[in-house]
């Protein structure tokens, strides 16, 4: 297990995320498994990556296109790991939330995914606005299904062939938590 902390994404650690995304983006499709639905090519950084996490962190909980964001930082300042939740794009879903997440490659299996995912639930139990976190994940992703069913998501569907990435088709897993039941964890 490595040691670290979680720290919510803030203007002065917002440049480190940045520079910790771009590596992570790049990570998608190393050697054919994806965490992303899209191509390499498409994974890449860019500054609208940027727009949306300054503008998401600058709205409150409640309002359009809100985004929270926590940071797993190792005993040197290297981001292990993050997770995210924000507000989802339907009309009257205020009491819904989107969950994404990501593992630094060279620090997956040491359960900072799952501990990251305790502290976001444990936040949305405490938050009265929150009553469901939602999730969607390609359906190869077996470790990340695996995580999320061993936290309590139930799953909801699964779309076939939702993705055409490189020639390939891809299924979509959607899931969900209900947080507003407290104590879940």
């Amino acid at each position: 297990m490595h040691s670290f902390r979680i720290e919510e994404l803030n203007n002065n650690n917002l440049p480190r995320f940045l520079k910790y995304l771009e590596i992570h983006l790049s990570e998608n499709d190393h050697n054919g498994l994806f965490f992303l639905p899209m191509t390499k090519e498409q994974s890449k950084y860019n500054s609208e990556w940027e727009d949306k996490f300054r503008e998401g962190m600058s709205c409150e909980i409640g309002q359009t296109d809100w985004r929270k964001l926590w940071l797993a930082v190792g005993q040197d300042e290297q981001i292990l790991g993050h997770i995210d939740i924000r507000s989802r794009k339907e009309l009257n879903t205020e009491h819904r939330v989107l969950l994404g997440m990501g593992t630094d490659r060279k620090f997956r299996q040491m359960k900072i995914g799952q501990q990251l995912l305790e502290y976001v639930l444990e936040y949305c139990i405490n938050n009265p606005k929150i009553l469901w976190v939602d999730l969607e994940v390609l359906a190869i992703n077996l470790p990340a299904i695996g995580l999320y069913k061993k936290m309590g998501f139930k799953e909801l569907s699964q779309i076939e062939d939702m993705f055409r990435i490189n020639g390939q088709s891809y299924d979509y897993k959607s899931m969900t938590i209900n947080v507003s039941a407290k104590g879940l964890i």
